[in-house]
Formats: C-alpha cells, sequence, structure tokens
C-alpha cells in the first residue's frame, strides 16, 4: 500500500529525505543578515536626505577662505609687532641723546617690547591655525574661530571708545569696519557644516 508523498520528496522515491531549501536552479528567497557595522542596504552611510555620505577630498571654498583672511590679520599682527618694536628702539635711541631723560628712553622702549610680544602672540594665534587646516582636526577650526573672535572684539573696542569719546574719524571707523568684518566672515566660514565635516573627516 502506497502513502502520498510528503512535502518536499521526490514523487519516484517516497522514503527520500525532504529537500532542503528552494528547488536546484532557482534562487533562494531572502538572504542573509547583513554583516556588522554595515548599513541594510549595502554601501556607505546616507546623509538624512538619503544621499551617500562622502567625504570632502578637496579643503571647500569656505574654509579656504578663512584660511586666506587668518593669514591676512596673522601677518597684519607680525607687521604691527615690527613696527612697535623699530618705534621703540628708534624712541630709545632718541631720548638717550637728551641729558636728563635717559630713564624716559628706557622706559618707551620697555613700552614697545609689551606691546610688540602681545601683536606677536595675536600674529602666531592668527598664522599657526591657518597654517594647519590641512590636516588639522577640530581643536585647529576652534582656534581659528577664537582667533577670529578676538581679531572681531578689538575693533570693536575702538569704535565704542572713538564713539564715547567724539574722536572717531571717517578713515579710523573704515578700517576698523573693514577689519571686523572681515572677522566676522571667518568666523561665519569656519562654522558652517562645509567646515564641520573638513576638520572632522577620516585621515590615514
Amino acid at each position: 500500500m502506497s502513502y502520498p508523498p510528503q512535502p518536499g520528496q521526490s514523487p519516484n522515491n517516497p522514503y527520500s529525505a525532504p529537500q532542503q531549501g528552494a528547488p536546484y536552479g532557482y534562487p533562494q528567497q531572502g538572504g542573509g543578515q547583513p554583516g556588522y557595522g554595515y548599513p541594510a542596504g549595502g554601501g556607505m552611510p546616507a546623509y538624512p536626505g538619503g544621499g551617500p555620505m562622502q567625504p570632502p577630498v578637496s579643503m571647500p571654498g569656505q574654509v579656504v577662505t578663512a584660511r586666506v583672511l587668518l593669514f591676512i590679520a596673522g601677518s597684519l599682527w607680525a607687521l604691527s609687532a615690527v613696527l612697535v618694536l623699530i618705534l621703540g628702539l628708534a624712541a630709545n635711541d632718541a631720548l638717550d641723546d637728551i641729558p636728563g631723560v635717559g630713564a624716559a628712553g628706557g622706559a618707551a622702549l620697555g613700552v614697545a617690547l609689551i606691546f610688540f610680544l602681545v601683536f606677536g602672540g595675536l600674529a602666531a594665534l592668527h598664522i599657526v591655525p591657518a597654517s594647519m587646516f590641512g590636516k588639522g582636526r577640530s581643536g585647529t577650526r576652534i582656534t581659528g574661530i577664537i582667533a577670529a573672535s578676538v581679531n572681531a572684539l578689538l575693533p570693536l573696542l575702538s569704535l565704542l571708545g572713538q564713539m564715547a569719546n567724539d574722536t572717531a574719524a571717517g578713515g579710523s571707523i573704515f578700517a576698523a569696519l573693514l577689519w571686523l568684518a572681515t572677522a566676522v566672515l571667518t568666523i561665519v566660514f569656519l562654522s558652517v557644516s562645509a567646515a564641520g565635516q573638513w576638520f572632522n573627516r577620516p585621515q590615514y
């Protein structure tokens, strides 16, 4: 007496073991789970909008502009440091030739040295991070923002002081506003998302 074949058994051999999976020649449905650490769809991670997240391969334009502005500001601070030192040395030499005012020459040179150190420090605060934009990380970006913030604070204080004393002149106001505008632009360009992606990109 024969019995109907079980599902998966060959109809010619009812005692054969059930076949596993799909018949030969047909692809299996479904598939395995994706590997650990990889997205289900394969490929690279995606932005919330759906596009692939590709790290920037070249420095964004905003970052390049901020770098140039930092270099310019740092160069101006370095030039100011050199000029104030030269003026201090010249004042010291001139006052030494006048009897009874030799101490004033030393005091003028001391003040000049203080300004030289301050201006030189500001120059380094701008130039050093700007030179590290190619390989720098988020710390470089933060240092650049701090330098630009200091650079924006000084002309702002100068403008407020001139207006309070009614000594503001057209040329000085224009120079202060131009200096302030470049500092604000530097802060803005280093705060955009493109700058964050550049400084947080994988580096090998």
